[in-house]
């Protein structure tokens, strides 16, 4: 009996220190970075100059905020673009971290999510390893096109009793999103920081356009937004929303 108190003393004895170890961690209370992504041109041909703050607070747990300015790389055309001359706008984000306290990476994800195998060795922090995020964005834009109309001249004789002109009007955007990501930060031991993440949710899209004529000749007359269901010029609906991260910068 006496002997199985003192491995039951032994075994509790090294609980309590692998829990405290765990518990006494360091952390980095400041982070700051910038997403990569956002810099790959959209559909509007736009990039996101952005910076990105991350504040520890305590119990495994942070808040962030990041923002946008969001330029035009020039006009917009083509299969995979919308037609435009410029868009500009911006994007604000806000941000609550919950982590695991799971450092060692999960391998298999490595074959989907490549940018995972830079984060190795990351050091031991109670803001490190994988976690779980809410994500609440406000993004708003503001688009210049184009449309060809037909202007008629009663006093011109045949066949110049028409002719064509270019009208430009605006596009102004709205986007409201709430995303869940899952992602793992990683900070190396001179404070460099890589932090990848993916994300579902929802989002709501309004638009509304001004100076427009509707009867323009070009084709299509007006592109639809994302998924196909609402024109880029007008409307609103709530669609999916998909999230993907890759966040670089540095932690003090």
């Amino acid at each position: 009996m006496k002997k199985l108190f003192t491995v039951l003393f032994l075994t509790s004895l090294t609980t309590l220190s692998y829990s405290k170890s765990k518990d006494s961690l360091s952390f980095k209370r400041f982070t700051v970075t910038t997403n990569l992504v956002d810099y790959v041109p959209t559909m509007l041909n736009t990039s996101c100059i952005n910076i990105a703050t991350e504040v520890y607070v305590k119990n495994k747990k942070s808040i962030g905020l990041s923002i946008g300015y969001i330029k035009s790389n020039g006009p917009s055309s083509g299969y995979l673009q919308l037609s435009a001359l410029s868009t500009t706008g911006m994007k604000v984000q806000v941000e609550g971290k919950h982590y695991f306290n799971r450092r060692k990476i999960f391998t298999p994800a490595l074959f989907v999510f490549w940018p995972h195998i830079f984060q190795f060795k990351s050091q031991d922090l109670q803001n490190t390893g994988y976690y779980v995020a809410a994500n609440v964005s406000y993004q708003n834009t503001q688009t210049k096109r184009q449309e060809t109309i037909v202007d008629y001249i009663d006093d011109v004789p045949y066949p110049n009793y028409t002719h064509y002109k270019a009208n430009v009007y605006k596009v102004d955007r709205n986007v409201y999103a709430l995303n869940i990501k899952i992602g793992y930060n990683c900070i190396k031991k001179r404070g460099f920081t890589i932090d990848h993440a993916v994300g579902l949710g929802a989002q709501y899209i309004s638009s509304s356009s001004k100076n427009r004529m509707g009867n323009d000749t070009d084709w299509p007359n007006s592109e639809r937004d994302i998924y196909g269901k609402k024109m880029f010029d007008n409307g609103s609906g709530i669609y999916p929303s998909f999230v993907y991260q890759l966040k670089l910068g540095w932690a003090f």
